[in-house]
């Protein structure tokens, strides 16, 4: 039996215990200092699955209630935790400063002993309605005062919610969702487990991880609830159109009264199974407008500051430059490139390293910087400019694209080779005057043609189809065999399809639904080929295995692997050139990695 401000602090005890890794087993009393009329609670609590409990022998002290066994685990996050406790409610047989003594408990075959607690009791204290029985220091740290609570509205007042910062965004617009679980002062929930978390599908999706869940006292619907955080989420939806949210779920354990009443007047609590839901959410995503479009905008959308900047701009030949191509602010900064910069060739820019400090979080969605950091080595004597840079983005308070140029920036190179000109050199043009000479003999031939027939081409060309025959047989042998080879065909069928459509993704590079498409199948006809298996049986498991069984480098097999779900994910998200490009080489390396290893174990 259970009191009703227990049942207040039963939320706070669950999550109270989340941080908890290492075995623990405690005693705790509702209060510390009681009169000589009144109840206290004893609870013993351990965070693993104990046997063998043994209480105390309570002395001084009178049981009046318990033992009450009580167990509850939850998952939330990923994060578990358990509890197991076991109360009695005591009477004082005297006044003083009174000891509760140590209760002992086994797991694994170990005995854990609890601590000790001292109440002090006193003089008789006129009883009040409806006593506090409950945990009290947890109530104050969490609330910091207790609410009246209604007996006949224990149970009510559980509401699961999602909070939508933006239900009408644009494409690439970063949005946030918080879920949480309200439960009023009349309500306890002992245990909460998941029972469906959404996929976010057409959405490009961060989970925020929270460090710490704890109870916090908010308004909801005009009242006064405890709620604890449950998720939280960045998204950003990746296509126009109404976009569906799938419904976030948990199963709880309630407690409700009966509506009878034990001896000392206190509801009588059950405990049941409801399942909560926060139902589905409609995302009604506006397209970006085509009309003033820049036609370098790559998907920007926010409020952004671009910035160019050399670290200098006179230098000696072969001397490094660091050229920072640099955006930061509010916005989808993970989904979209940067500009490239333009110089002459006698600016060696090398390939730029990708420097990004972005924070997500919920009241920005996305904020932060992405950097480009290129390497320029100039080569030749002289001045050379590097082209004015532009970034435009979509502001989406003014609804409007927006472009930021750089200035023109000037390399002056001081000492060096000079630059070569290469100019092709002028042709000397002679005239002549000069006469041929007379021809004055002539020999002419005769337009008498000879007979074909009886010639040494005539026996050649009668000759060679008689001995062309036994070639003709035994090649129309081997084309019989080739073409009973069903098996080997295949094979070099899926390999040429697998060189044909690593073809085909380089070519569409920029194009991510070809690119990704053509990549994936060079991935499984290689696959079909060199493993000699079909595609009904090409699951995951039995890749790596065969894989493992070939002696292929475990290496390799991730790097495959990771390759193949890359394609198999790129569909739901928006790759840049650069991620493209990155993948294709990756997939280069894997197929010759991979077939190096093939060719030696023949």
């Amino acid at each position: 039996m259970r009191f009703i401000t227990n049942i207040c602090c039963a939320l706070v005890l669950l999550f109270s215990s989340l941080g908890w890794s290492q075995i623990t087993f405690v005693s705790e009393v509702s209060r510390n200092s009681i009169g000589i009329n009144e109840r206290v609670e004893v609870r013993f609590t351990m965070n693993q699955d104990g046997d063998d409990f043994n209480p105390p022998n309570f002395d001084n002290f009178k049981v009046v209630g318990g033992p009450m066994q009580s167990v509850s685990q939850s998952w939330i996050n990923g994060k578990t935790s358990f509890n197991k406790s076991y109360s009695y409610y005591l009477v004082p047989e005297k006044k003083g400063t009174l000891q509760i003594g140590a209760a002992t408990i086994e797991y694994k075959g170990v005995v854990y002993k609890s601590n000790t607690v001292s109440i002090k009791v006193g003089d008789a204290v006129q009883q009040q309605q409806r006593p506090n029985y409950g945990y009290g220091g947890y109530t104050s740290r969490q609330t910091q005062r207790q609410p009246q609570i209604d007996p006949s509205k224990i149970g009510e007042g559980i509401f699961l919610e999602r909070e939508i910062s933006n239900t009408n965004p644009y494409v690439n617009e970063p949005i946030s969702i918080v879920y949480k679980l309200y439960v009023s002062h009349n309500a306890g929930v002992r245990n909460i487990a998941s029972a469906g978390i959404p996929e976010y599908k057409n959405f490009w999706s961060h989970l925020i991880d929270e460090k710490e869940m704890r109870v916090q006292v908010g308004q909801y619907k005009g009242k006064e609830y405890r709620y604890i955080v449950l998720q939280k989420v960045v998204l950003l939806p990746l296509k126009e159109g109404k976009l569906t949210l799938d419904p976030f779920e948990l199963n709880l354990q309630v407690e409700s009264t009966t509506g009878r009443y034990d001896i000392f007047g206190s509801p009588e609590i059950v405990v049941s199974e409801k399942k909560y839901s926060t139902g589905t959410k409609t995302i009604n995503v506006k397209p970006l407008p085509l009309e003033n479009q820049p036609i370098d905008f790559t998907g920007a959308v926010g409020k952004f500051d671009f910035k160019v900047t050399p670290s200098k701009t006179t230098v000696k030949a072969n001397e490094t430059i660091e050229l920072n191509v640099s955006v930061n602010g509010n916005g989808n900064l993970d989904l979209f490139s940067l500009p490239k910069p333009v110089a002459p060739a006698a600016l060696e820019i090398y390939d730029p390293q990708l420097i990004e400090k972005i924070n997500k979080n919920i009241k920005t969605g996305m904020d932060g910087s992405k950097t480009d950091k290129y390497t320029i080595v100039p080569q030749y004597k002289g001045k050379y400019v590097i082209k004015p840079m532009s970034f435009s983005y979509f502001d989406v308070a003014s609804k409007t694209y927006k472009t930021i140029t750089s200035e023109e920036i000037v390399i002056d190179v001081t000492e060096g080779p000079e630059l070569p000109t290469n100019l092709p050199e002028k042709e000397d043009l002679t005239n002549s005057d000069n006469f041929n000479e007379i021809v004055k003999e002539v020999n002419f031939d005769s337009e008498k043609k000879t007979d074909f027939f009886d010639t040494n081409l005539f026996y050649i060309l009668l000759l060679a189809p008689i001995c062309a025959i036994p070639f003709i047989v035994i090649v129309d042998k081997q084309r019989q065999k080739a073409a009973g080879d069903v098996v080997g065909n295949r094979l070099r069928n899926n390999n040429r399809l697998a060189k044909k459509y690593l073809g085909e993704a380089k070519r569409n590079l920029g194009n991510k639904d070809k690119f990704y498409e053509a990549l994936e199948r060079c991935l499984h006809n290689f696959l079909k080929a060199k493993l000699q298996i079909e595609t009904s049986d090409m699951s995951n498991d039995v890749i790596i295995e065969t894989l493992k069984n070939k002696n292929i480098s475990d290496e390799t097999i991730s790097a495959f692997m990771a390759l193949k779900e890359t394609c198999e994910m790129a569909r739901y998200s928006q790759m840049s050139v650069e991620t493209m490009n990155n993948d294709y080489a990756q997939a280069a390396d894997v197929i010759s990695s991979l077939e190096k290893q093939f060719k030696t174990l023949k």
